[in-house]
C-alpha cells in the first residue's frame, strides 16, 4: 500500500470509472483484482468510505450534473450517457444530491450569471 491506499482498489475506482456508462459487475471487478466478492466490498468499503454499489451511483450522478451543465442532450441521453438505466431511481438519486431533479436543475444553472474566466480578458 502507497499512502494507506491499497493499489488494488485504487485499481477498482479506476475500472469502474472507466466504465461508468456500461453496465458494471462488482462481481467481475472484483476478479479482476484478484478478490472475492464479498472481500472486495469489505476492503473498498474500508478504503473509500462507501460501498462499491453506492460509489458507483454517485459517479453516475455526478456524470450526469456535469452532462446537464456543459451539454444541451435530453434528460434521457445524460441518462444513459451517465450510465443510469432506471428514471425513476435517476430521478431520485439526483433529487437527493442536488435537492432539485435534473430538468430544474439545468433551469437553474442556466440561469446562474457566469463569471468571465481570468484569461486577461
Amino acid at each position: 500500500m502507497e499512502n494507506g491506499i491499497d493499489r488494488r482498489i485504487e485499481f477498482a475506482r479506476y475500472l469502474i470509472e472507466q466504465r461508468l456508462a456500461e453496465r458494471v459487475r462488482m462481481g467481475e471487478i472484483a476478479a479482476e483484482i484478484g478478490l472475492s466478492p464479498s472481500r472486495f466490498a469489505h476492503l473498498f468499503r474500508s478504503v473509500v468510505g462507501v460501498s462499491p454499489l453506492r460509489f458507483l451511483r454517485q459517479l453516475r450522478i455526478e456524470r450526469a450534473r456535469q452532462l446537464l451543465e456543459e451539454t444541451s442532450l435530453p434528460i434521457k441521453d445524460v441518462m444513459r450517457q451517465s450510465g443510469c438505466t432506471d428514471k425513476s431511481h435517476f430521478s431520485k438519486d439526483f433529487r437527493a444530491r442536488f435537492g432539485v431533479g435534473a430538468r430544474q436543475y439545468r433551469a437553474a444553472f442556466r440561469s446562474e450569471p457566469r463569471t468571465p474566466l481570468a484569461s486577461g480578458e
